[in-house]
């Protein structure tokens, strides 16, 4: 059903490798990439280009947020009234705090990733900008003690495009 909605162009094995060095350092020269992959610099160029303008990938700068003192991560569940439910992420998702937010199914309606410089200022970030949202019910933060894997950390995310890859290609033979 996936592959009706979205273009099944599959990555082969050598744009996977470009992803996957790209992911360790973004700033790797053309040259350096060709050299690693055994390939030419104008076969990098075309490939990442390619990449890019089909939105397989971006190449983008990630601030490291505890380096820039947000210390403090917390991942917030809310319950929101429905019919408000759009305008209260818009509001939340201008917010500098917070990183990440998602409608979700199950016991809340919205999941927002928040950073702070300390517990006060998540606390204030909570009560002044959050509570103060009629149409929030309810919350439930979860301060993270430790981040194992974060997409901002490094993570290794090809198999995720390999196992994505699998998947539409699976989903365009059953349509054949």
């Amino acid at each position: 059903m996936l592959s009706a909605y979205c273009e099944v162009d599959m990555i082969d094995k050598l744009d996977r490798k470009l992803i996957e060095e790209l992911q360790k350092d973004g700033r790797k020269s053309y040259t350096e990439l060709a050299s690693k992959l055994g390939i030419t610099e104008g076969t990098v160029r075309k490939r990442v280009r390619n990449l890019v303008d089909r939105g397989m990938m971006k190449i983008v700068a990630v601030p490291n947020v505890s380096e820039l003192g947000y210390t403090l991560m917390s991942i917030i569940g809310m319950q929101v009234k429905m019919v408000d439910l759009r305008k209260v992420a818009d509001a939340l998702a201008k917010k500098a705090n917070v990183c990440h937010l998602a409608f979700v199914a199950g016991r809340y309606d919205l999941m927002a990733l928040v950073v702070a410089r300390s517990h006060k200022e998540l606390s204030n970030f909570i009560e002044k900008e959050i509570s103060t949202i009629p149409s929030v019910l309810r919350t439930e933060t979860f301060v993270n003690l430790d981040v194992i894997k974060g997409a901002w950390s490094g993570a290794d995310t090809t198999q995720l495009v390999s196992d994505l890859d699998s998947f539409l290609l699976g989903e365009e033979q059953k349509k054949r």
